[in-house]
């Protein structure tokens, strides 16, 4: 199932919604995504993954790299909805430290 990612702004931070597949094919959507949210000055970004069903590790790396993108900007990143398969890779990858995961926020579109 191909990305899709819905933006929009809450409590001035940028909210993406992500559906589908993260993956090496689909990364650019996110970054595309990710820009937008983060227009106009925003520098806090959440990223909501409910209603990802799969993540590869090409799809962590771009979150790790928005990651570093916002945070060396002073901004912070954070994921919610981090579920099933989703957690479990984070977890096994170790990737689930590096990540500001929060539990499950009014954020889902």
């Amino acid at each position: 199932m191909p990305l899709s990612a819905w933006v929009r702004q809450e409590s001035g931070r940028g909210v993406v919604a992500l559906s589908g597949e993260l993956d090496i094919a689909s990364a650019s959507c996110l970054a595309d995504a990710v820009g937008v949210a983060l227009r106009g000055g925003r520098r806090d970004l959440v990223v909501d993954v409910a209603r990802l069903g799969f993540c590869d590790s090409e799809g962590l790396e771009a979150l790790l790299r928005i990651q570093d993108d916002v945070t060396g900007e002073g901004g912070t990143m954070t994921l919610t909805h981090v579920h099933g398969r989703i957690r479990r890779v984070m977890e096994l990858t170790g990737l689930a430290s590096a990540f500001t995961i929060v539990p499950e926020q009014r954020t889902a579109l």
